[in-house]
């Protein structure tokens, strides 16, 4: 019985896919223009799913954004996915501190449990 109602909730729970490449054409109006690197952010999943998205694993003195048009949130954002299913951020990666490391990468990782890894930019 418990076997078979694991089950039926494993094959309830919806995972998104995120996935990582680099950003082409002209940057979005809420982009930093000293970012060290900017990257598209393709979330794909159930048309009006929401979760989280979060940066982990960015190196001290550098501030990780996901923007879209009109904004850019640090460190993390809320994504409510349309009804194609699919939503884009401009991701970017922005050395502040001078005395930070040369380097960074970072892990997007969503409540549900999908991840993707950027590559280090530098600056």
């Amino acid at each position: 019985m418990f076997a078979s109602l694991f089950m039926v909730v494993a094959l309830a729970v919806h995972h998104s896919a995120l996935t990582i490449s680099p950003w082409t054409g002209r940057d979005l109006p809420s982009s930093i223009a000293s970012a060290a690197t900017k990257s598209r952010l393709t979330v794909t999943g159930e048309p009006g799913a929401t979760m989280l998205l979060r940066a982990e694993h960015v190196a001290s003195g550098w501030l990780p954004a996901f923007c879209t048009p009109s904004l850019c949130s640090p460190m993390r954002v809320s994504v409510t996915l349309p009804k194609s299913g699919v939503a884009v951020y401009q991701f970017e990666l922005i050395r502040e501190a001078p005395d930070a490391s040369r380097s960074s990468g970072a892990t997007i990782v969503s409540s549900d449990g999908s991840r993707v890894v950027v590559r280090a930019a530098s600056r």
